[in-house]
């Protein structure tokens, strides 16, 4: 039998849509971590609310509080919403990127496996970024806290938090970049 000229090209289109175990699983805790810290986002943009509306006359007279309300609200769900569908394609299209920057050896997929790796260990952070945030929440609205006084140490142990999670990921790029492995496979692959 002759093959049709005017046939479509043979394509494995399911790799856009298959996804690896690793991939489901960073998936899953991607989403776990933002529902965990859903709970202190909501306690603090309920918190806010009531701040601004308590907030100066001229506010409550213009209707002022109702629009930041609304507009807080509409862009923090639109924010989770976002992270939910789109938030682990950004971060595999941000690891392709970085890769075609400073990858060699390592294939796109192996900086993949790394990433999901690493997200693998989101919801624990995000527990424990959910305490800061709360308790960053409760020491501004609550206890009259000065917003620097609570915000520089949360602040700095929020950010070696989350260094606790991408410094990881930066780590184990760049040893499979240096690993022998792949130079020995990018040796064959250049002789072969």
């Amino acid at each position: 039998m002759i093959p049709n000229p005017y046939a479509s090209p043979k394509s494995d289109s399911t790799d856009l849509y298959a996804s690896s175990p690793n991939h489901r699983l960073a998936q899953r805790c991607l989403r776990l971590a933002l529902l965990i810290l859903l709970a202190p986002a909501i306690y603090n943009f309920i918190c806010f609310s009531y701040f601004i509306a308590r907030g100066p006359d001229e506010l409550r007279i213009q209707n002022g509080h109702a629009w930041i309300t609304w507009a807080n609200g509409f862009g923090f769900c639109l924010t989770a919403v976002a992270i939910w569908s789109l938030g682990l394609p950004l971060l595999e299209l941000l690891t392709v990127v970085i890769h075609r920057i400073f990858g060699r050896a390592a294939s796109v997929d192996a900086w993949k496996e790394a990433l999901y790796q690493a997200l693998s260990r989101a919801p624990l952070f995000s527990v424990l970024g959910a305490v800061l945030w709360t308790l960053w929440v409760a020491a501004i609205y609550q206890l009259g806290v000065g917003f620097y006084a609570v915000s520089v140490p949360i602040g700095v142990a929020a950010h070696l938090l989350a260094a606790g999670l991408y410094v990881p990921l930066f780590l184990r790029w760049y040893t499979l970049e240096h690993s022998k492995a792949y130079q020995k496979m990018k040796a064959e692959r250049n002789n072969g």
